[in-house]
């Protein structure tokens, strides 16, 4: 369980005890027992500073939903407890289905980048298996004329085939990781690099001729 979802949790329990009719410190010190933020805010009440003053980090620096119900039971001081305490429970509630709609979307983005990155490796592991072994492939299909030069051919597709891995990965990144594309052209790069190098013993072996007795 993340922290947002901890504390919502926690102020939800809060407000359906202010909603039971005990007191709002009183539930505040009973239920905020996490770590963090709301540690903190329960030492300073159990310091006596007052509750608007000990929930006001939580205010400033928690999530919104966080900040929202704590804002709400410090305002159960200035009203009708029970009658706040009810409401504010019926709004925990929404506010925890927020905080679970958020943390399934931040899965689901881990999930497509993890894909993307997959992707751009096996984008980088075939492409750089087929430069490094395209001239050999060449010459098995050209055994009646070995006069090109097998290395003038590797050089020749070595480069193309890294700018076509190095981009389509680029691209994908951008789909699956916005920003973070940088980690999907790393990711083609380094299995490309990896691959070529140790192909390449296959790409040097003498082309192969026809002998017709």
């Amino acid at each position: 369980m993340n922290q947002e979802l901890s504390m919502v949790l926690a102020f939800r329990r809060v407000l359906e005890r202010a909603g039971e009719g005990m007191g709002v410190s009183q539930a505040v010190v009973r239920e905020l027992k996490g770590t963090g933020p709301q540690a903190e805010a329960r030492k300073r009440i159990l310091l006596g500073i007052p509750i608007n003053s000990a929930l006001l980090q939580i205010i400033e620096a928690g999530s919104a939903e966080a900040s929202m119900l704590a804002s709400l039971v410090i305002r159960c001081q200035d009203g009708s407890v029970q009658l706040t305490g009810k409401r504010g429970e019926e709004l925990s509630y929404l506010a925890e289905r927020w905080v679970k709609t958020r943390e399934n979307q931040r899965l689901e983005a881990n999930v497509r980048r993890s894909r993307g990155l997959i992707a751009s490796g096996v984008c980088g592991a075939v492409s750089g298996m087929i430069a490094t072994i395209g001239p050999l492939l060449g010459s098995l299909s050209n055994l009646g004329n070995p006069g090109a030069s097998g290395a003038s051919s590797q050089v020749s597709l070595l480069f193309p085939a890294a700018t076509m891995a190095l981009l389509s990965s680029g691209f994908l990144g951008v789909y699956t990781s916005g920003k973070g594309f940088y980690q999907n052209i790393l990711t083609a790069g380094l299995v490309y690099l990896l691959v070529s190098i140790a192909v390449a013993p296959l790409a040097n072996l003498p082309p192969l001729t026809l002998a017709i007795k």
